[in-house]
């Protein structure tokens, strides 16, 4: 993992890093996390804007053909779910969670535009475990993903909804 942000920041540095929003907002979810739930996977639509104490659940699934609110364009798990490791802190998953999204973004897995939306008017979100759901990867508050996933967010920076998947699949 060290290795991939060092790689990361130096390519950064030279000028291959190109987000479309300058630094991610990085929420946590779990049960001591700022999203009290989070079990949404690659490419899934959902409603609900992006804020402390929004859940994304079955429940605010979406078609991603019919308007929602977030998209989720990619997904990590940078640490293995049934290993026993500690947790990293909030800081490194943060870190972890923006150079992740940021990379997602600039591979090109992130239409330029889709729906009447250039990819410049959204925002990336990183989402990234709390202690609480990291420690335990497979209880019930995990998802069906796991309790380590990472994932990143868009949604349209002026609040109104996305009408189309904006995943290149």
């Amino acid at each position: 993992m060290v290795l991939v942000l060092v790689v990361f920041a130096a390519g950064a540095l030279v000028g291959g890093w190109r987000p479309f929003s300058s630094q991610p907002d990085v929420y946590t979810f779990g049960p001591d996390g700022d999203l009290p739930a989070f079990t949404l996977f690659d490419g899934q639509c959902a409603n609900g804007r992006v804020g402390a104490g929004a859940s994304y659940t079955d429940a605010s699934n979406a078609p991603c053909g019919d308007p929602h609110d977030v998209e989720v364009v990619g997904t990590a798990t940078p640490l293995n779910s049934s290993r026993e490791v500690s947790y990293p802190g909030a800081a490194a998953l943060a870190e972890f969670g923006r150079s992740f999204c940021a990379l997602v973004v600039a591979s090109g897995q992130v239409a330029p535009s889709s729906g009447g939306v250039d990819k410049s008017a959204l925002q990336v979100t990183a989402v990234v475990p709390g202690q609480a759901v990291f420690d335990e990867p497979n209880g019930t508050a995990s998802g069906s993903s796991g309790g380590r996933l990472v994932s990143c967010l868009v949604s349209r920076t002026d609040g109104e909804k996305l009408t189309d998947r904006f995943s290149v699949i």
